[in-house]
C-alpha cells in the first residue's frame, strides 16, 4: 500500500465499527466479496476505508476506488484496471498486461493500447501503472473479452494471492451512468463482469447508501450480477455507542457532563454519526446547562434538519411524477401513524402501483422494510418531519 493510499484510508478517530470489521475480514478469509448497506450517514464509508487499512496493515494487498461523481463507464474500466494491475503483486500484474494485450477479440487500437501500457511499467519490488487515456468507445466495446481474459489469470491464483478492491458509492455512479445516457445493457455487462471477476477469486467490498436491489428493479437490471455478495448492513450508534462519543467530543465542557448527556439523547432523533458530529461541535461552546438547553433546541435540531431533510423534499418534487404523489402520501400516512416500529401494509385499498413506489420510497431512503414484512421510517427524523407536513398529532 503506497504512503498516499494509506493515509487516505486511515482515520485514527474512527470508532465502534470493530465488529462489522471483523466480519468484513472473515468474508475475505472465505474469498467472499461484501456489499455494505444502510442509510446516509451511517458510516459506511468510513468501515470500507478502515476495513481496507486494517487489512493492508496485516501485508494484503488493497486498491480504493471513490466511484461517486464517476459519470464515464470507459474512465471507470480504466481506474479499475490501474488500481488492479498497481495493488496485484509484480508477477501477476505482469501476467495480466500480457495476456490483456493479446487478445485476438479485441481491435488493433485497444490492443496497442494495452500493449503500450507495458512499456510503462516500472518493476523494482513493486509494479507502477498509469495508463494513458484509452480509446473509450472501444474499450467499452470489449470490455467483455477483456474482462474474461482477466477473470482466465485471476483464476490460476488463489484469492489470497489477490488484492481486496474497495469500490466507494457502486450505486450513486450507476445513478450518474443514468443520467449521462447509458444504456440498461451496457450497466448489465459492466455489473456482470464486475461477478465474473468475482467468481474467480477477485474479492471487492462495495458500499452505497441507496438500495442497490432496488435500483437494479427499477432499471430492470436482473439481481443476479450481485449474486455471491455478503450483505453487511451498517446501523446508527447505539445509545451507549452515541453517548461515548459526545462524553469523548464534549469532555470537559458543560454539555458533557452525565445530565447533560442524557438531555441530549433524549433529545436528538437518531444516533446517527453525522447527527452527533453535528451535536458535538454546535454544544462545545455551550456555557453552561441552561445554554446546553438552549442550543440544542435552537441550534442542533435545527441543524440537523436543515443538513437533512431538504434533500428528501427535493426527492419528493424530482422523482415521483406520473400520479405517484398520491401514492406516496397514502403510504407514509399509513407508515406515520402506525407503530413507529414497523407495520405491514394492507394493500387491498392502495393503487396499483403501490409497490413500485414502496421500492422508490426505499430506494430514496424514505422506508426501510424490517423484520416479518413490516415497513418503517429510515428514521425517526423523517417520521417526525412527515407528520409535522401532515398535520399529525
Amino acid at each position: 500500500m503506497t504512503p498516499h493510499l494509506a493515509q487516505r484510508l486511515n482515520n485514527p478517530r474512527f470508532r465502534f465499527r470493530n465488529e462489522e470489521i471483523t466480519r468484513i475480514h472473515h468474508c475475505w478469509a472465505e474469498a467472499q466479496s461484501v456489499l455494505l448497506t444502510g442509510i446516509r450517514r451511517t458510516g459506511k464509508t468510513e468501515v470500507l476505508k478502515a476495513a481496507l487499512h486494517r487489512y493492508a496493515q496485516a501485508g494484503n494487498a488493497v486498491a480504493h476506488l471513490d466511484v461517486q461523481d464517476q459519470n464515464s463507464l470507459p474512465r471507470f474500466y480504466q481506474d479499475l484496471l490501474e488500481a488492479l494491475l498497481n495493488a496485484a503483486p509484480p508477477t501477476l500484474g505482469e501476467r495480466l498486461l500480457e495476456v490483456m494485450g493479446q487478445v485476438r477479440r479485441v481491435p488493433t487500437a485497444v490492443t496497442i493500447w494495452l500493449r503500450g501500457q507495458v512499456r510503462k511499467v516500472s518493476i523494482p519490488d513493486t509494479l507502477e501503472v498509469e495508463l494513458t487515456p484509452a480509446p473509450d468507445s472501444e474499450l467499452v466495446r470489449y470490455w467483455q473479452p477483456l474482462a474474461e481474459q482477466i477473470g482466465s489469470v485471476l483464476a490460476e491464483h488463489e484469492p489470497s494471492q489477490l488484492p481486496v478492491i474497495g469500490l466507494d458509492e457502486l450505486p450513486f455512479m450507476l445513478e450518474n451512468l443514468i443520467r449521462a445516457g447509458v444504456s440498461t445493457a451496457e450497466l448489465t455487462i459492466m455489473l456482470a463482469s464486475l461477478r465474473k471477476l468475482r467468481d474467480a477469486g477477485l474479492r471487492l467490498i462495495i458500499a452505497g447508501s441507496i438500495s442497490f436491489e432496488n435500483l437494479l428493479t427499477l432499471q430492470n437490471i436482473p439481481h443476479t450480477v450481485l449474486g455471491g455478495l455478503a450483505r453487511h448492513n451498517i446501523p446508527p450508534f447505539s445509545v451507549d455507542e452515541a453517548r461515548l462519543y459526545l462524553a469523548e467530543k464534549l469532555q470537559g465542557r458543560p454539555a458533557g457532563d452525565a445530565a447533560a448527556l442524557e438531555l441530549i439523547l433524549g433529545t436528538l432523533p437518531d444516533y446517527v454519526p453525522e447527527f452527533l458530529r453535528i451535536t458535538a461541535i454546535q454544544l462545545h461552546t455551550s456555557a453552561d446547562a441552561t445554554a446546553c438547553v438552549h442550543d440544542l433546541t435552537h441550534q442542533v435540531m435545527p441543524a440537523i434538519r436543515r443538513s437533512f431533510l431538504k434533500q428528501f423534499d427535493e426527492r419528493l418534487d424530482k422523482n415521483y411524477g406520473n400520479g405517484e404523489r398520491g401514492t406516496v402520501n397514502q403510504l407514509l400516512d399509513i407508515i406515520a401513524t402506525a407503530d413507529p416500529a414497523g407495520t405491514r401494509i394492507d394493500s387491498s385499498q392502495l393503487p396499483d402501483n403501490h409497490r413500485h413506489v414502496l421500492l422508490k420510497l426505499e430506494y430514496d431512503n424514505f422506508l426501510i422494510e424490517g423484520d416479518d414484512f413490516k415497513w418503517r421510517f429510515s428514521l425517526n427524523l423523517i417520521r417526525i418531519w412527515w407528520r409535522a407536513n401532515r398535520g399529525m398529532a
